[in-house]
């Protein structure tokens, strides 16, 4: 399992990654929602009534090894993973997605921000050589939780006000993503799709299936030197220079 020095090296190898990007992937977009996919018989049971149903309540369950093998959440943490990012044209989540056809979305802002959540990296991986698409891990918790406390002993804090990969300004409720990696929410809390669909705060919707997820996740690329702590892609002056700054740049902020 990663020690949380190790997490923070990985942690600048994305931040190193994003810094490599150019053209619409070196910037950011705005995240209205952040949504999770999965078949409609799981939604469906989630939201029947009664004794055999779950009344509107998503719980949370432990996460698996999809990802890097060593991450310290796996099979340690329960919680709900969610996308964020949109298409390029339309900003809209995709039309598609391999996790399954039914697609709860919830606002970004009130999930994320809202009641002092805080914020941890987890996790920095890719799948496989024919594509350049990395993900990053960000949980999500509630102070004062058992999540949270295992968070704060094994994961890196990043703040939800400056980070380079999800934010949120102070005083303003627009979260914005950034455009280089994909950026996946691991949500520690059960949440009640009911109350928050009362609330204007949730919705379903439809999309094409292209899949849906497989038993125990899908391991990291091991052989990409990016996203593994082995790497010599990077000279060891620029692995200094990041490491004696410890922040990344965008239009005049920084984010620690």
């Amino acid at each position: 399992m990663y020690s949380k020095e190790d997490l923070q090296e990985l942690k600048l190898k994305a931040i190193l990654y994003l810094q490599s990007k150019t053209g619409m992937y070196s910037g950011y977009q705005e995240c209205s929602v952040i949504y999770r996919n999965k078949s409609s018989s799981y939604f469906n049971h989630i939201m029947k009534r009664g004794r055999w149903g779950g009344n509107g309540m998503m719980e949370t369950y432990t996460k698996d090894n999809n990802g890097d093998p060593q991450c310290p959440i796996n099979n340690n943490l329960d919680g709900l993973f969610f996308s964020c990012n949109t298409d390029f044209e339309t900003g809209q989540p995709p039309v598609s997605s391999p996790f399954g056809k039914r697609r709860l979305c919830i606002d970004a802002y009130d999930i994320l921000l809202l009641d002092d959540r805080r914020m941890y990296f987890s996790d920095l991986y890719c799948f496989n050589h024919g594509k350049n698409t990395h993900y990053v891990s960000i949980v999500v918790t509630t102070p004062g939780t058992y999540a949270d406390n295992f968070c704060k002993s094994h994961l890196v804090p990043i703040s939800r006000r400056r980070n380079p990969f999800i934010y949120c300004r102070r005083g303003s409720r627009t979260v914005r993503l950034s455009c280089g990696v994909w950026v996946e929410i691991f949500f520690t809390d059960d949440i009640n799709i009911r109350y928050l669909m009362s609330q204007g705060m949730a919705h379903f919707e439809d999309c094409q299936s292209t899949g849906h997820s497989k038993p125990n996740g899908l391991p990291k690329n091991t052989y990409r030197n990016l996203c593994n702590l082995i790497d010599e892609s990077y000279t060891d002056s620029e692995e200094s220079s990041c490491y004696s700054d410890d922040y990344f740049e965008y239009p005049g902020y920084a984010y620690y």
